[in-house]
């Protein structure tokens, strides 16, 4: 386990760490807002089936294994006969011995030459969230501008109707601050402490003769 993902984000978000908590939230909302608008614009230029980065690494795997020897076992079963070690390869659950292709979901270096050797394509055994059409599905929803309360964007048509505040007038007397009781609800009854009377003071307030 590692905090790479945190690490990344805690670098991506350093120049608004000295900001108040409302700043920060609103420079993390813009910097969200810029990065996704940035990656949609980058994958309307893509012109292959993976996204750039997967497609160097695709071409980079095949490359590491052209000189290997494919031993056929079965329809879609090969053995791969590397330099140091075999490695086993079946395509119809695509599995490879080496684990590299159930861990990314990706074709490693041994699956992309028995793959070759089988006549199939290898990007019909990468994954979807690997292509470009899924890349440009995740960033299709854009984070959209936040205008300032303190200056409200207004859109009104000619006909509009703008509904206005209604017009209040301040009741006369002090402002009431407690709350409205249920009827339910019991009320606590002071007892004073000195004469043993409930009339609503204590014993500070006591003025009856003892």
């Amino acid at each position: 386990m590692t905090n790479n993902l945190a690490e990344s984000f805690n670098n991506w978000v350093l120049p608004l760490k000295c900001l108040p908590i409302l700043e920060i939230n609103d420079g993390i909302r813009v910097k969200s807002m810029a990065s996704i608008a940035a990656r949609k614009q980058d994958a309307q230029e893509w012109l292959s089936e993976l996204c750039p980065a997967i497609e160097k690494k695709l071409k980079e795997n095949l490359e590491v294994g052209r000189h290997w020897r494919v031993s056929r076992s079965d329809t879609y079963v090969y053995e791969v006969h590397c330099q140091k070690y075999n490695s086993m390869v079946n395509l119809e659950i695509r599995f490879c011995s080496c684990g590299e292709s159930q861990l990314y979901s990706f074709p490693c270096s041994h699956a992309l030459v028995v793959i070759q050797q089988h006549g199939s394509s290898p990007y019909l055994y990468v994954n979807e969230l690997y292509k470009v059409e899924k890349y440009r599905e995740t960033y299709s929803f854009p984070i959209n501008p936040l205008p300032s309360i303190s200056k409200p964007v207004h859109d009104f048509g000619r006909d509009a109707v703008i509904l206005q505040p209604p017009l209040t007038r301040r009741p006369p007397g002090r402002p009431r601050k407690k709350r409205f009781r249920k009827r339910s609800e019991k009320t606590r009854v002071i007892k004073c402490g000195r004469c043993g009377k409930c009339e609503g003071h204590n014993r500070k307030s006591c003025t009856a003769p003892i």
